[in-house]
């Protein structure tokens, strides 16, 4: 595979530990970070009992915080690897200004699902709030922080669930301080199940695919337009993009896209493995615009395996992690092994690959996130027990 020309730099962030150190560390459960417009950025790690959050700003000032895990792990979780990295959820998000960040740590397991939320002021150094919200929905569906409404600094929560007959998810909002201020949620809801939806609060969009699967190969399934409403208000559908009038061939479009990211209130990327095609949408719902990038791999596995997928604060880079899966011993159809996750780094106008982080064999990849500026993709990713940085040149090469 040719991939454009990588300038590579890996940074640790933080001390170096000794390897005895390391075995007596609290174990990570999760990890996320964000960069701010202006090239700051923050991290954070929950691990067994804390939640730390580490900030460094556009001239150098670092802020480090930390506060009590609110919803912790018990020590049969913890004991075992296979399903450590599996219990927890981090999502990291600055406000408008770049002044506050707001993190959140979804305990998936047990039900009810918890969320904690920790809202830091990183002018003055400090914490402004530190809450929890609890799933009242169970035993199905999701609780999650979905970042700060558009320009303000009210903190937006959702909770996704569904029924044998429908699917809903709910909206709440908190003021940084951890004050609910919305008086009861705001539920939207649809007569079909488990579509794939995705909260956008930095432009309080809603966007939900109505894709329905059916008996019959994958070039006979329906396609899968797209709506976008108001996360927050009550309002009717906006707007309609409906895919199959701009490809004919059904393979060539998305079936149930999980990789999401929004550059601004009529754009949106997708991201989904469609018949061993690792493939990319660049959606207008403005301009009724569909572009369309393959990654220049093709594969026999036909499953999704790209996700997180997450855009630098300018909108004009994309990243996502891509599985990767081997085939295994004694080698039958349907007997997989993972591998880990490669990074891939998009330029979003025109989709065109960047590179790409090979996994290296890393057991687990979080906390990505990418920044932009100066003509270069600066890529920020938490694995093998630190944070590593790799940057690749935007420019186009010979």
């Amino acid at each position: 595979m040719r991939f454009c020309r990588v300038v590579p730099l890996f940074v640790l962030i933080g001390f170096s530990v000794p390897t005895e150190a390391k075995l007596n560390a609290p174990q990570v459960l999760a990890a996320c970070s964000a960069f701010a417009p202006d090239g700051s950025f923050v991290t954070a790690t929950a691990s067994t009992d804390t939640l730390s959050l580490s900030a460094k700003n556009s001239v150098g000032k670092e802020t480090a915080l930390t506060a009590p895990l609110r919803y912790r792990a018990n020590q049969w979780q913890l004991d075992r690897p296979a399903i450590r990295w599996h219990l927890y959820d981090c999502s990291l998000f600055f406000d408008h200004s770049g002044d506050l960040v707001a993190v959140g740590i979804t305990r998936q397991y047990p039900i009810p699902k918890t969320l904690q939320v920790a809202v830091a002021d990183l002018k003055n150094s400090k914490w402004l709030s530190d809450f929890g919200v609890e799933q009242s929905h169970e035993p199905n569906g999701s609780v999650e922080l979905a970042g700060f409404l558009e320009d303000t600094a009210s903190i937006v929560i959702t909770e996704a669930w569904h029924t044998n007959q429908s699917e809903s998810v709910s909206t709440v909002l908190f003021d940084k301080n951890g004050k609910q201020v919305s008086p009861e949620p705001l539920v939207h809801s649809w007569q079909e199940i488990l579509l794939p939806f995705h909260p956008d609060a930095a432009n309080d969009r809603l966007w939900v695919f109505h894709c329905t699967m059916v008996s019959a190969r994958l070039s006979k399934q329906p396609s899968c337009p797209i709506t976008v409403t108001d996360l927050v208000k009550a309002t009717k559908v906006s707007t309609t993009f409906d895919p199959s009038h701009y490809e004919n061939k059904r393979t060539a479009l998305w079936m149930t896209p999980r990789t999401f990211g929004s550059p601004d209130p009529s754009s949106i990327l997708v991201a989904e493995s469609i018949s061993g095609d690792d493939t990319v949408w660049y959606v207008d719902t403005q301009k009724q615009q569909l572009d369309r990038f393959v990654l220049p791999r093709h594969h026999f596995l036909k499953y999704d395996a790209m996700h997180d997928g997450i855009l630098s604060p300018d909108g004009k880079v994309f990243a996502f992690l891509l599985s990767q899966e081997k085939i295994a011993f004694p080698y039958l159809v349907d007997y997989y092994v993972y591998k880990g996750d490669d990074v891939v780094v998009l330029q979003v106008k025109p989709l065109r690959l960047l590179g790409v982080v090979p996994h290296s064999g890393a057991e687990y990849t979080r906390g990505l996130s990418v920044d932009h500026r100066n003509g270069k993709a600066t890529v920020l990713v938490y694995r093998r027990d630190h944070w590593e940085n790799r940057q690749f040149n935007d420019l186009p090469q010979p």
